[in-house]
């Protein structure tokens, strides 16, 4: 049986989807992005305070499923400059 995952630490879902489902020992959840969830509003600032925060937003709906980042298995992160990569990329290896 699969379990619907909300919590109000996360952005609500802006579709009809969830913030997490967890299925047997599985968390799949959906893509985050750099929205605070206390405004609603994407984050300002610059890349490393946006992956920092959705890291945060990640995190935030791991914890409601009863999980943490250190069970990750597998992410995909999109990039839209890959000129911004390697600042990414260090945020996201802490």
């Amino acid at each position: 049986m699969k379990e619907i995952v909300h919590t109000t630490s996360a952005p609500e879902a802006l579709g009809p989807y969830n913030q997490a489902t967890v299925y047997e020992n599985l968390i799949f959840t959906a893509g985050q992005i750099a929205i605070d969830p206390s405004t609603g509003e994407v984050i300002k600032g610059n890349i490393e305070d946006e992956a920092e925060q959705v890291l945060k937003n990640l995190e935030a709906v791991l914890v409601a499923a009863g999980s943490g980042l250190q069970h990750v298995l597998s992410t995909t992160v999109f990039v839209t400059d890959m000129n911004d990569y390697t600042r990414i990329n260090a945020t996201y290896s802490k």
